[in-house]
């Protein structure tokens, strides 16, 4: 039967092909950049071919989509064995330049990112294309109205630069920023009108905090978005029904913050806020691996009381974190609500899918070049094969941050390995800190006054992370000489070793002389998760001289030598995401130095010290950092407290607006600063980013050192608060500040209470 087909077919064929015209010629006419060869690419019609209207249509609609030309026509003539099929073109003009002519508001770099974003480029030497360049003015025109510029226009011009070549202009006229004078509810809104206007996004109403955050700028397109966020508002105080209608703008004339009278927007935004639901009854279901009543714990919502769709997504939040912490990253977990209208109630039932564990599969580091791989994995708590707990992986991450020799760039790619989706392969970019810190540096600190120095330290010898340092200092008040090093790892085990041996003299100024030589060892081990234990054991020799007028005045400030030996246990925790530039984290810390008694030498004493940091980040990379230190200082055995132990605050590392040692208990007669036996001080900082290495911080300093029978009070406090201009160096690892301060008392009659200090370092 197929034989018979085929025998059919071919013998008809010639039948079917009879009177079919081939094309004889195609001719390219018009054509002058566009070779010949490049048209006859873009089109399917070939010499010798048989003719096809059809064909030929396509082949127009490709040429067309190339760009290349402004006009194009397809026309045939009659040959002497076929159809001459002539391809007649125009070409478009060849942009020779692009330029964008900006205003102060947007500049050229946001356009350029914009256009990328949107995947519609302009490049020099292609062919103008007219609904191209429409497409790109109206992509400016947007990223205007974008930027709060509601009355700017993007004019296009076509400069002719020599034979069918253009160079093509954007003139940007950005016009007047209009701001958002006025927020105004109408109807029946029930909530706090500063709520709602607090509620919206972009179009927030002028002020101050809004023009630091820039959202006082009115935004045509961000309406809806703000008016989405009106709605969700309402629904996290219970309104599950609230109506928001069709706001109107009008125009106002109001001040600005800075008292000039301007044209802004007022916006009118309808509101039926409707009735306010309670919560009827919650269920958890699908759950197998953590308890039911585990799991309704976590929900935040109490049956009677008012319904928040907040508390619901911080629920689901909540529940996703504890079963991510277990290794069920691919948790899925679905609150669905049913209204019931009449009861105006809400039941919630919380569906969950705890898919299936996840475990660890392969671990890389990329980047580190010089350090060595095991330095990095020892800070993982995580292990090849363990189960991935998120909690654990968190804490790891956080671990290798605070390490100080790398940075992790960018988030860690986590990826399912694609023949075994429980499988997560991690990838961890990485970027070498400086690690050799070679410097010969003069100059001065409050401190150690005018000074000269020549240092080397590394925090990773070897590319193993052993910290080594070696010192040579001298100025004015200090004269230093050490060597220490210390080994993180034991036996590849969380302990550390170490060890310093130093000689130093140092100058407290209108108080004592100290010289101190001596040695101490080091050891520290992580006793779980980011808490660490440590002990420090010193010997040392400590001369001190005293000023004769002051020994007669103080029997107990008495020039001697004196031989200490002392043992320094502490315990602390710390989640501060960096000892160099911290952003968020808290620190916790208990410290004891014990002296004397079975140890031995000449001073018997107990000294502890308690400590809390905390920083936690806001908008645009702000940080807000407190820090709180209290320590006292007592003898026992019939020893009296030395001179050098005692407390003396003032300076950049405690109440930074005051020279150093001058704040603690002063004689009534001489006014000599006698030093405290405890002390407190209070640390705030507000930390804001300017660009690059420079920190502009908002400081608060409170603290004062009171003698052993002194009551601590608020009311007898010391304070300090300005300005703080931080630039970090990351070469050198530390920071130089210059700080502007005011101070609310006076040490000496004649001193202002206006200072301006240089230091060196972190107060905290």
């Amino acid at each position: 039967m197929r034989r018979a087909i085929s025998v059919l077919v071919f013998s008809f064929l010639p039948l079917f092909l009879f009177g079919q015209e081939i094309v004889e010629k195609i001719e390219i006419i018009g054509n002058e950049r566009v070779s010949r060869e490049t048209v006859l690419y873009y089109v399917s019609s070939r010499e010798g071919d048989y003719y096809n209207e059809d064909q030929l249509r396509k082949d127009f609609r490709v040429l067309w989509s190339t760009g290349f030309f402004s006009n194009i026509r397809i026309e045939k003539e009659q040959g002497k064995h076929g159809k001459i099929v002539k391809i007649v073109v125009e070409e478009n003009p060849l942009i020779k330049n692009i330029v964008y002519k900006t205003g102060k508001r947007v500049k050229e770099n946001d356009i350029v990112n914009k256009l990328k974003e949107k995947d519609e480029y302009l490049l020099p030497y292609s062919y103008f294309n007219p609904s191209k360049v429409q497409k790109i003015q109206k992509t400016i025109e947007d990223l205007l109205v974008e930027k709060g510029l509601q009355e700017g226009r993007v004019e296009v011009e076509r400069n002719k630069t020599g034979k069918n070549e253009y160079e093509v202009l954007f003139n940007i006229k950005e016009g007047p920023k209009i701001k958002v004078g006025e927020v105004e509810f109408e109807g029946r809104p029930k909530l706090l009108k500063s709520v709602l206007r607090w509620a919206m996004k972009d179009n927030k109403p002028h002020g101050f905090l809004s023009w630091i955050m820039g959202k006082d700028v009115f935004k045509q397109n961000k309406i809806n978005d703000d008016l989405a966020s009106l709605k969700k508002k309402y629904k996290e105080y219970g309104y599950m029904e609230a109506t928001i209608g069709e706001p109107r703008i009008e125009e106002i004339t109001k001040k600005s913050i800075f008292f000039r009278k301007q044209k802004m927007k007022k916006i009118i935004i309808p509101v039926e806020a409707g009735y306010r639901y309670t919560v009827s009854e919650v269920k958890v279901e699908g759950n197998k691996v953590l308890n039911t009543k585990f799991l309704r714990s976590l929900v935040r919502l109490d049956e009677g009381r008012v319904y928040s769709t907040k508390l619901t997504e911080k629920s689901v939040e909540k529940m996703s974190e504890f079963y991510r912490n277990f290794g069920f990253l691919f948790v899925y977990i679905v609150p669905v609500e049913s209204l019931n209208p009449k009861r105006k109630q809400v039941s919630v039932t919380f569906n969950i899918n705890e898919g299936e564990v996840a475990f660890l599969n392969r671990l890389e580091f990329k980047g580190n070049n010089y350090t060595k791989d095991k330095v990095i994995r020892r800070e993982m708590l995580l292990r090849e094969g363990d189960v991935f707990r998120l909690d654990f992986f968190k804490d790891s991450l956080l671990r290798l941050r605070q390490l100080g020799l790398v940075e992790i760039e960018g988030e860690p790619q986590v990826k399912p390995n694609p023949e075994k989706p429980t499988e997560m392969n991690v990838t961890l970019n990485l970027k070498e800190l400086q690690r050799n810190n070679i410097q010969f540096t003069a100059g001065y600190s409050g401190y150690e006054g005018t000074f000269i120095a020549f240092s080397y330290s590394t925090v990773n010898f070897l590319g193993a992370g052993e910290n080594l340092e070696f010192m040579i200092q001298k100025g004015k008040r200090i004269q230093n000489y050490l060597f220490g090093f210390s080994e993180p790892y034991i036996f590849d085990l969380p302990m550390t070793v170490g060890f310093n041996i130093y000689d130093r003299k140092i100058i407290y100024p209108y108080l004592f002389d100290q010289k101190s030589r001596g040695i101490d060892l080091n050891f520290g081990a992580r006793v779980r998760g980011l808490w660490r234990t440590s002990v420090t054991y010193a010997l040392e020799d400590i001369s001190i001289y005293v000023a004769e007028d002051m020994s007669a005045a103080y029997p107990y400030y008495q020039s001697g030598a004196y031989n200490v030996s002392s043992i320094s246990p502490s315990i602390y925790y710390s989640s501060v995401d960096s000892p160099l530039t911290p952003s968020r984290g808290t620190l916790y810390l208990a410290y004891c130095k014990l002296a004397g008694g079975i140890l031995g030498g000449e001073i018997n004493m107990v000294k502890p010290r308690f400590e809390w940091t905390f920083f936690h980040p806001l908008v645009l990379k702000h940080v807000i950092g407190f820090h709180l230190e209290y320590e006292f200082i007592r003898p026992y055995g019939g020893s009296e407290i030395p001179i050098w132990e005692k407390f003396y605050l003032g300076g950049e590392r405690s109440i930074r607006g005051y020279e150093i040692y001058t704040i603690g208990p002063r004689d009534p007669v001489s006014g000599r600063n006698l030093g405290g036996e405890k002390s407190l001080v209070f640390n705030a900082e507000y930390i804001i980013p300017v660009g690059g290495p420079l920190y502009a911080i908002f400081f608060y300093d409170a603290g004062n050192a009171y003698a052993r029978h002194q009551k601590i009070s608020s009311g007898d406090l010391y304070t300090s608060a300005g300005l703080e201009v931080r630039i970090f160096v990351p070469a050198l690892r530390v920071p130089f500040r210059l700080i502007f301060a005011y101070n609310n008392r006076k040490i000496y009659v004649d001193d202002t209470n206006f200072a301006i200090r240089f230091a060196i370092g972190t107060t905290f």
